[in-house]
């Protein structure tokens, strides 16, 4: 029986400090590792190693390799590889990294899987199996969402999780939209999006066995119909869900009341900007800047709790911009926000622009590192007066005395969802040098 050990890769501590960011414990239960343990062939060891959690045993007897890495965690994926690689282990490595970046990963990897691993990750661990393994794997059309295998949950550690324990489940792929500075719409293919069938997703919600979920997706609502029927699929099931949507869904009272009763329990949304100009700049003239006062409204009466992401650095943005989000921040109790600088990450027309105008900086460290940092020449600051501005925000935002003042005394669920957030949103405003927003998911 052929051996696999499948690898989440951690970040490092900092760009000075080469040791891997580790954390006590998972407040979501991810699903890249179990759902790529389900794509193995029949009659597989499989052992699964959150980096994050502990250390990947290099001596374990095991065959094949596999690592899954992001921007954040290339630098460790590769140091893990190249470990592995010495004792002539074959390494197979993919995941959103792999797209932009396959050469780079290629110099640590036998087998490198470039977008959707369906069909591909089998083969690959067939190759290796077989010692036929090719450089590159990457499928020439798009995978289907139909007939997805259940992630294999049974092989996770459930001590690496918080009690409360949200299951991450993947309902779509893609987004509806083409923002200027986001590379989703490249990662897996440029297939526009794409939904799951509604019994499909409710079943494997049903295995799971929590009551808590988050789904993982860009954008949760691509299909407004189809979405709204798998809303209805949810509410015989009572559970409490969390999501990302765009913020038009927060205006639409038939669809905000549908998701309150299948149990919406939290939204993020990218509203990106306070500034109607920034958000034309991005592409993103969908969202009304003008309307997100009534938005706000709609998902009060409902006790939906919610939060705000916001990009900073676009030429259109001053120094006006910070005090006038913190503003509206505050005026309209926005229990919690994310405060991000531009990226202009490869895939997108923002690092097409920016390379050809020579505003990159440093490219071989963009998002290597947690941390806040500026990738580019912002045209109305230098990039260090950019970080320290969102920094500023960050810190303020999430001052004790602020989160008491827009944050009401937890009384439902949706009370204490905000409270979480929160407090792990202070943790990483008061280290902004060394965590990211989502440094412990």
């Amino acid at each position: 029986m052929p051996r696999l050990l499948i690898i989440q890769a951690a970040t490092y501590r900092s760009r000075d400090d080469r040791r891997p960011l580790r954390i006590r414990k998972r407040k979501l239960v991810g699903a890249v590792m179990p759902y790529l343990a389900a794509l193995a062939p029949p009659g597989w060891d499989i052992t699964l190693v959150d980096d994050a959690i502990e250390d990947p045993d290099y001596n374990a007897a095991v065959d094949v390799v596999a690592i899954t890495a992001r921007m954040v965690t290339s630098l460790r994926a590769y140091e893990i590889a190249d470990l592995f690689r010495a004792r002539k282990i074959p390494v197979l490595m993919g995941g959103p990294h792999a797209t932009f970046y396959s050469a780079e990963m290629a110099e640590h990897a036998d087998g490198v899987c470039i977008g959707e691993a369906e069909e591909i990750f089998p083969a690959m661990l067939e190759d290796a199996a077989a010692g036929r393994l090719q450089q590159f794997y990457q499928r020439n059309d798009v995978a289907s969402l139909a007939g997805m295998p259940t992630p294999r949950w049974d092989l996770l550690n459930p001590k690496h999780y918080v009690f409360y324990r949200p299951f991450v489940i993947q309902q779509s792929r893609g987004c509806p939209y083409t923002c200027d500075f986001c590379a989703e719409r490249r990662l897996n293919g440029d297939y526009g999006y794409r939904d799951r069938p509604v019994a499909e997703v409710v079943e494997e919600i049903r295995k799971c066995g929590s009551r808590h979920i988050f789904f993982a997706a860009s954008q949760f609502v691509g299909h407004k119909g189809r979405t709204m029927e798998l809303l209805e699929a949810l509410i015989p099931l009572k559970i409490r869900w969390s999501a990302l949507f765009s913020p038009r869904f927060g205006l639409d009272a038939q669809f905000l009341d549908l998701a309150k009763r299948s149990g919406l329990l939290h939204v993020n949304m990218g509203i990106e900007s306070v500034s109607q100009d920034t958000l034309k700049s991005m592409r993103k003239e969908f969202n009304r800047s003008h309307s997100y006062a009534d938005m706000i409204d709609n998902l009060n009466k409902r006790n939906i709790s919610f939060s705000f992401n916001f990009v900073f650095g676009t030429d259109s943005d001053s120094q006006d911009i910070f005090p006038a989000t913190l503003k509206f921040l505050q005026a309209h109790r926005v229990p919690a926000a994310y405060f991000n600088v531009l990226v202009p990450l490869r895939g997108t027309p923002l690092y097409d622009r920016m390379k050809e105008d020579g505003r990159i900086i440093d490219e071989p460290n963009m998002e290597r590192w947690p941390g806040v940092f500026c990738h580019f020449h912002p045209s109305q600051m230098s990039a260090q007066d950019l970080v320290a501005q969102v920094q500023k925000l960050q810190r303020e935002f999430y001052s004790l005395r602020l989160i008491t003042q827009r944050l009401r005394f937890p009384r439902t669920q949706a009370d204490l969802a905000s409270w979480n957030v929160n407090m792990t949103q202070r943790k990483v405003a008061l280290h902004s040098d060394t965590m990211c927003e989502f440094s412990e998911f």
